[in-house]
């Protein structure tokens, strides 16, 4: 018995001992008592302060009047104040009379500053981003939930459950909620929270920068990366413009992977899945100046856009087309300017000689049949930027009536001007013209040059060739000399005539009036404008061309504009005879293969016979001998030294050597290092067939 009764005292005592010992250890190591009660008198007095908080920063216990030094300072200085209370949380434990101070500090704001003050806090790089949580949640519920989690001698189960709540009940609540859930990777949380403050000043560019990174962080797929619209931002300054210039960038992606989503050109595809895929990879790089919480997040979006685009990238290319394709080259007629193109090296020239101030020089364009010379004449308007005082007339030849001869030829020039003059003048009558052409015609002119508001007016006579057909020979000798005379008389007036290879060579010879006008060459495309030309860029176009076929294209056309446009013609119908014939779809992408087989068939030549004969008659004119030569090269692919075709031809030298220069000079013939060949390797098959001798 008394060997229990003192085994219960001792055990009693010691386990109070013990306790109390253990309680009064806890205590002195958490909450430092020991350097409370010593930095107490310090922390009472004013000037003795800062060492009651060097004292006493190891304990969590507040340091008596610190919370409220805090919130004048706050007051006074947001920024500094800030910055003092971040130096407090990183260096003590002093955290309930920083949060205290920061939450009193903002109920004092006024409204209009509140987000300001909050978006330049949260822009910082926080310690401790807890504080901005406890500005709208308990921080005495946050402090029990952790006290249970951490009591693990009470089972989980009997533990009690303590919920922290985020509120949005007040303007500082809701905006330091949007901020957390912003730095919680939540941005759907933030719009509701910034929701309530959309009334204050930059209220309504928080919510729509919650809502668009809400709506891009939820992209899971193309489609829904392609719909995502970027925020629309009030008028007034705006609060956080880095973000906004994020926005921006994103929307662009998105624009890009619409275009990949809708586009039927594999080249536009593949283009803007380039530039999709080359902004989210640096979009980290793009992003130093843009604030916290939002630069983590959106380079979140950023790399998980990357992502989505990196794994759709494999079926950009894999477009099917199941329907006909309308054609979008034209064959024979005048290209519009939308389709016009690979010749902006023409268009270049044009303009530097037709744009400067002052006299301008009247041109010879020339070249040899269906080049595009009536194409680009009619489309100067549209590639060269003329000065707004200028007008162009183009008239062709070919739409003159010429039963009255150069009455009709004048009247009709006359009628062009009218067309193209801006001011409100009568229109020119034909039986004005029928007895003293050209005084009618100058009469005109000078009606023009007295007119109150300068012009310059660029006469532009296409098909020039004609006036040798339609008017006698001394006729057209006069009419030339007159065309330059009005040139000299009024500056304002600048002709260019337009016709084929004759035309240069005559004004040389037969038109001395315009032997100084500037010549003008419109030959053949290179390499690159048969690409341009090939590859439409059109949505409404989903055909691409590889590297193969565009370059079969250029060696089997020389360049040849005409043949360029039926070729690409005749494979888009091509195309269109496969899908209506076979079970699967013809691949959308053109091969060389394509090009040969469109080549193979006779009707090809039977489309382009025109342009075949015209050159073929062309060379039946002087110098004689252009046919024999090209007979003799026709069977040779790589062409014949020019000993070679001398010899075969049976011509005088001198007749032989006159016959390739004509034929150089109009491009059927190219010569190079002695070896004289086809420009064209189409009009050298159309010759060696033997189409050349047969009657149409």
């Amino acid at each position: 018995m008394f060997g229990v009764a003192f085994g219960v005292v001792f055990g009693v005592a010691f386990g109070v001992a013990l306790g109390v010992a253990l309680g009064m250890s806890f205590v002195l190591a958490t909450l430092r008592v020991d350097v409370v009660l010593l930095a107490l008198l310090p922390a009472l007095a004013q000037s003795s302060q800062r060492l009651a908080f060097v004292l006493q920063r190891p304990s969590a216990v507040p340091i008596p009047r610190l919370r409220q030094r805090l919130v004048q300072h706050l007051t006074h200085d947001w920024f500094q104040g800030i910055c003092q209370t971040e130096g407090i949380l990183r260096y003590s434990l002093q955290f309930i009379p920083v949060i205290a101070a920061v939450q009193q500090a903002l109920e004092r704001m006024p409204p209009s500053f509140l987000l300001e003050r909050i978006a330049t806090w949260c822009s910082m790089p926080l310690y401790d981003w807890s504080v901005v949580l406890f500005q709208t949640a308990s921080l005495r519920a946050s402090l029990q939930r952790e006290f249970w989690d951490g009591f693990f001698i009470i089972p989980r189960r009997w533990r009690p459950q303590v919920v922290v709540i985020i509120r949005y009940d007040t303007l500082v609540r809701a905006a330091c909620a949007g901020f957390w859930h912003l730095h919680a990777d939540d941005p759907l949380s933030a719009m509701n929270a910034f929701a309530v403050v959309r009334h204050l000043p930059h209220g309504e560019e928080l919510y729509a920068n919650a809502w668009a990174l809400a709506a891009a962080i939820s992209c899971q797929t193309l489609a829904e990366i392609a719909a995502w619209q970027p925020p629309l931002h009030p008028a007034d300054p705006s609060l956080r413009p880095q973000v906004r210039t994020a926005c921006v960038q994103l929307s662009q992606v998105a624009q890009d992977v619409a275009l990949v989503q809708q586009s039927r050109s594999l080249r536009q595809r593949s283009s803007a899945l380039n530039r999709a895929t080359g902004t989210l990879s640096n979009f980290s790089a793009q992003l130093h100046d843009c604030p916290t919480p939002e630069r983590p997040l959106i380079e979140q979006i950023a790399a998980q856009w990357l992502k989505i685009v990196l794994a759709s990238a494999s079926t950009v290319g894999t477009l099917e087309v199941r329907e006909p394709v309308a054609s979008p080259y034209i064959v024979g007629a005048p290209v519009p300017a939308e389709r016009l193109a690979g010749r902006a090296d023409i268009f270049a020239q044009i303009e530097s000689m037709w744009s400067k101030p002052g006299q301008l020089d009247s041109l010879v364009i020339y070249g040899h049949r269906r080049t595009g010379k009536s194409s680009i004449v009619r489309n100067l308007r549209h590639f060269c930027p003329f000065a707004i005082d200028t007008s162009t007339a183009v008239l062709n030849l070919q739409t003159v009536d010429w039963s009255q001869g150069l009455s009709d030829l004048c009247y009709a020039i006359a009628f062009a001007l009218w067309e193209a003059a801006p001011t409100c003048m009568d229109e020119p009558l034909p039986d004005l013209y029928e007895h003293h052409p050209l005084a009618t015609l100058r009469h005109l002119l000078a009606y023009l040059n007295q007119s109150q508001t300068p012009r310059r007016y660029i006469l532009i006579l296409d098909e020039y060739e004609l006036l040798d057909t339609h008017l006698p020979a001394a006729m057209a000798e006069d009419f030339v000399t007159a065309l330059r005379g009005f040139t000299q008389q009024y500056p304002w007036l600048v002709i260019a005539l337009v016709g084929l290879h004759t035309l240069e060579e005559r004004a040389a010879s037969f038109y001395q009036a315009i032997f100084t006008w500037r010549p003008l060459k419109v030959g053949l495309m290179d390499a690159d404008a048969v690409a341009d030309v090939l590859q439409v860029q059109d949505d409404s176009f989903p055909l691409e061309y590889g590297l193969d076929a565009v370059g079969r294209a250029y060696d089997v056309t020389g360049g040849q504009p005409f043949l360029v446009q039926l070729l690409g013609d005749s494979l888009v119908q091509r195309f269109n005879r496969q899908l209506r014939q076979q079970l699967d779809p013809p691949l959308p992408t053109f091969t060389s293969a394509d090009v040969d087989a469109v080549l193979a068939d006779p009707q090809f030549y039977q489309q382009g016979d025109a342009y075949f004969r015209g050159i073929w008659a062309q060379a039946g004119e002087a110098p004689p001998g252009q046919h024999v030569l090209l007979q003799i090269l026709a069977p040779h692919t790589n062409g014949l030294d020019q000993t070679t075709l001398l010899q075969h031809s049976g011509l005088d030298p001198a007749i032989c050597s006159a016959a390739l220069a004509a034929l150089s000079r109009h491009d059927v013939i190219v010569c190079q290092e002695g070896m004289c060949r086809y420009s064209v390797e189409l009009m050298r098959r159309w010759v060696a067939s033997g189409a050349a001798t047969t009657e149409i």
